[in-house]
């Protein structure tokens, strides 16, 4: 008789717990209303020991069938009956964590319709599609493959060039077979320490972070994988790039690496030559196309080598250079467009290695115009190449103790405008195609006036205070005799 009643006793507290773990916090109903998903705790193992912490799971019901999806969150009992009283009440406590509970469910509803929507829903391909599982040709890896076809057909070549040298790098680290279930936080941190260990900068983890987490958003969006990149990538430093500050040279560096080129000399103490003529003259075009960089405000090499010859320049007499910076165009064209003075310095270099001005004609005969944007990408990689290894034999031949390469000239331009004390930030940003306004008005303003544009890149090569005479002989050295004569008849 004891025993009996025992049992019965026991009988009773399961059944009071388990209608305990039955109490929901938040409910969803299909599109078609044949499907229906609750968020409670599964309590299918907990072996009558409801004070142990348990599983929470969105319970999906579907033709008088079930399947828990748990979502890696536990509760014990009583926490999770108040979590859900709390929620009932109206009350603020915990809306945090309840909102982000309802949040995973509105996901497992979202699958659900997705697949209603396909024609193909079961409890079984919910359950797959839950846990990253879609079919055996969607892995992490035919989703990238996908990404990089479409950045190819919008045209942005350098873009899926990088993304694919990340995918390879995922793939030398990670193998190729990674399932789309394997993607998690862990598994995140440990090809952190992967990259880590192959020695690669804290700068190229952080890109290659971002290029994968672009991918992982996709498969997130698709179903394919649970959870948010929020939290997967949290303390990885995906978001974190060290700061490039340090790249550039001051004014009295680009004015010595200006007279060097100028003087195109390079000889020993003996006055024997350093270098054949072939690479003499690569040597020195590369400087020369640094230095363009550097005083043509700032420019990226993809556009100086882009660079051609538009109805602007013929309409300002070939004093003025325009292009839309090509990394920003697709974002804000008004924004990224660039108009430039062709200063003394600049006209030489264009002189000595330039194309003769002609309408649609590129300014530097380095990269023709016809070619796939496939080989222009290829052709920008290659002179970054040279540049940097041209400007390292430089550098040592200077005794200079930084070795620059192509980026550098941008970060000089911006930066030694700014210590100049005398150059506006508005132009200095306007100039390297920052400028974001987006008004309709700007659009009908011209750009700065010659003579400002002079006057302000003056600073690029000079560290002193311009007076007067001074600029009014750099606007004149820049006039035609037409110019000149107008400009007189005027006073």
């Amino acid at each position: 008789m004891e025993t009996v009643i025992k049992v019965t006793k026991s009988k009773k507290i399961a059944s009071k717990a388990g209608s305990r773990g039955d109490k929901c916090l938040a409910k969803f109903t299909s599109s078609n209303g044949s499907v229906f998903g609750s968020l409670t705790l599964d309590i299918r193992k907990a072996a009558e020991d409801y004070s142990q912490e348990l599983p929470v799971a969105v319970r999906v019901s579907y033709d008088s069938q079930k399947v828990f999806l748990r979502l890696g969150v536990k509760y014990t009992m009583s926490d999770w009956v108040g979590l859900c009283d709390y929620e009932k009440s109206g009350r603020r406590v915990q809306q945090t964590e309840r909102n982000d509970l309802k949040e995973l469910l509105a996901g497992v509803e979202l699958m659900t319709n997705q697949l209603i929507a396909e024609g193909n829903f079961s409890l079984r391909r919910l359950k797959d599609r839950f846990q990253g599982k879609r079919d055996d040709t969607c892995t992490i890896y035919s989703i990238w493959d996908k990404y990089l076809q479409t950045k190819r057909e919008e045209g942005k070549v350098g873009s899926a060039r990088c993304s694919g040298d990340v995918k390879s790098r995922f793939i030398k680290d990670m193998g190729e077979s990674v399932a789309l279930t394997d993607i998690d936080k862990n598994f995140v941190q440990r090809w952190v320490r992967t990259m880590k260990k192959g020695g690669l900068s804290a700068t190229t983890i952080a890109i290659d972070l971002r290029t994968f987490r672009t991918i992982v958003n996709i498969a997130i969006e698709r179903g394919l994988i649970n959870g948010n990149t929020k939290e997967m990538f949290k303390d990885t430093g995906y978001n974190k790039v060290c700061s490039r500050k340090h790249e550039f040279l001051d004014v009295a560096t680009m004015r010595k690496l200006y007279n060097f080129w100028e003087a195109d000399k390079a000889v020993d103490a003996d006055g024997k030559e350093l270098f054949l003529p072939r690479e003499k003259y690569a040597i020195f075009r590369d400087l020369g196309l640094f230095l363009f960089m550097y005083l043509g405000d700032g420019q990226n090499l993809a556009d100086t080598l882009r660079l051609t010859y538009d109805g602007w320049y013929f309409a300002t007499h070939g004093k003025q250079l325009r292009f839309l910076r090509h990394k920003t165009r697709d974002r804000n064209e008004s924004a990224s467009e660039v108009i430039f003075p062709v200063t003394p310095e600049l006209q030489k270099i264009i002189d000595k290695y330039g194309n003769k001005p002609e309408q649609g004609k590129r300014v530097f005969p380095i990269m023709s115009e016809f070619i796939t944007p496939e080989k222009e990408v290829w052709v920008i990689q290659r002179y970054n190449r040279y540049i940097r290894e041209h400007m390292a034999k430089i550098a040592q031949l200077l005794g200079m103790e930084q070795c620059p390469t192509a980026t550098w000239a941008r970060h000089s331009f911006a930066t030694n405008l700014n210590n100049s004390g005398s150059v506006p930030y508005k132009y200095i940003s306007d100039s390297m195609g920052h400028c974001g306004n987006g008004d309709i008005t700007s659009n009908y303003i011209g750009a700065y006036p010659l003579g400002k544009m002079l006057e302000y890149n003056w600073y690029l090569l000079n560290d002193k205070k311009q007076d007067g005479k001074e600029a009014l002989l750099a606007l004149l050295k820049n006039m035609t005799d037409e110019e000149r004569k107008q400009l007189l008849a005027s006073l």
